[in-house]
């Protein structure tokens, strides 16, 4: 008789209620909070170590679960988050007044709006977020990084650990971009070497978005400004183009650059290295937005520039494209758009993160 009574769902071999669960996609956390309600068994699974590290091992990528997204105008509003999945993510404290400067390896990185000098460091799925000391330099305008200090690390669930943030900035008058490294493990700045800025006085020198090859990061502020972080050393080279645009990855884990041309052209280039050191930038492939935005985006002439690159999602070939009545989010592999937001603000920092529900406290019962 207590056969009959028992639970057909806690019945359920815990191999293949696993399996399924691998199969939920990780842009959508929401199906796994929806599970981890159903019975402590479930929720036993999920809370695993090690089916959290088998979870992000199948599915290789982390998906992009929202955005941070601001205008230029950073004195009238701070970042908002827009997410893209069934998902509300954590924001600082007194979020109006903070905006982003970066997202990398689960982390999101703020600076405030009234004294650019205050950054935080936020774990936008646990809410939990640090205060960094004060550049050694008083900084009004500049760009920076945040990514995890560990080595070898997959960076799929690292967001409680160690952190760098690499912040550069440019003297307009003296023509000059330097920078600082800080570690929060010892809780310290360390000065990068400066280089010239040969288009210094034209430069946007505030918030430029970044991308992380090997050990070193890559800055589009007036041309591409290199960041050794083993080193210590800044070095430049020329944009494939004297626009807008956005650093990203390519295939084979090259430096490319995204921009719109010809009006609805997206182009990507890549940057091209040989036996003997950097070749230069090559064309990589031209995508014509016409055929994968709606056409209400082009029914305008006068508002056809407004197609830019907005943001890209680091590693995931994932990039944004702010037009004319919103932003849109372009798998690159795929051809697949997806609407993001009706806002057309100037710059996104994807926050690209798996996302498991923590139910450690639930596994400590036994039994449904």
């Amino acid at each position: 008789m207590d056969e009959l009574l028992e639970d057909p769902v806690s019945r359920l071999l815990p191999e293949l209620v696993e399996e399924v669960f691998f199969r939920i996609p990780p842009d959508e956390p929401a199906f796994l909070v929806r599970a981890s309600a159903v019975c402590k068994p479930w929720r036993r699974i999920l809370a695993g170590l090690g089916f959290r590290r088998r979870y992000r091992k199948f599915h290789g990528t982390p998906p992009v679960l929202g955005l941070f997204q601001h205008g230029d105008c950073l004195l009238r509003k701070g970042s908002r988050f827009v997410p893209t999945s069934a998902l509300f993510l954590a924001q600082p404290d007194d979020r109006p007044d903070w905006f982003a400067m970066d997202c990398r390896h689960g982390r999101a990185l703020f600076a405030h709006i009234r004294n650019t000098s205050v950054l935080v460091v936020l774990d936008p799925v646990t809410g939990h977020q640090r205060r960094v000391p004060s550049t050694p330099k008083y900084l009004l305008s500049f760009s920076a990084a945040v990514l995890c200090a560990a080595q070898g690390c997959d960076h799929h669930g690292c967001q409680g650990g160690h952190f760098r943030l690499a912040v550069v900035t440019t003297d307009q008058r003296q023509g000059v971009t330097s920078g600082w490294l800080y570690s929060s493990e010892t809780r310290v700045w360390s000065e990068l070497t400066s280089v010239h800025h040969p288009n210094a006085r034209y430069t946007n020198n505030f918030g430029a978005p970044s991308v992380l090859l090997g050990d070193a990061l890559y800055f589009n502020i007036g041309g591409i400004v290199e960041c050794q972080l083993g080193t210590l050393r800044l070095s430049m080279f020329e944009k494939p183009i004297n626009r807008g645009g956005r650093l990203m990855t390519v295939e084979e884990g090259r430096l490319g650059f995204a921009a719109v041309v010809d009006v609805t052209n997206l182009t990507l280039w890549s940057w091209e290295t040989g036996p003997v050191g950097a070749i230069g930038w090559a064309k990589l492939r031209v995508i014509d937005l016409k055929t994968l935005l709606p056409t209400c985006e082009f029914g305008l002439r006068r508002w056809a520039n407004a197609l830019v690159v907005s943001g890209v999602a680091e590693g995931t070939q994932v990039i944004f494209v702010r037009a004319r009545v919103g932003s849109y989010m372009v798998h690159l592999k795929s051809g697949r758009v997806k609407p993001v937001c009706a806002s057309s603000d100037i710059k996104i920092f994807p926050y690209v993160s798996f996302y498991i529900p923590a139910m450690e406290a639930a596994c400590f019962g036994k039994g449904q």
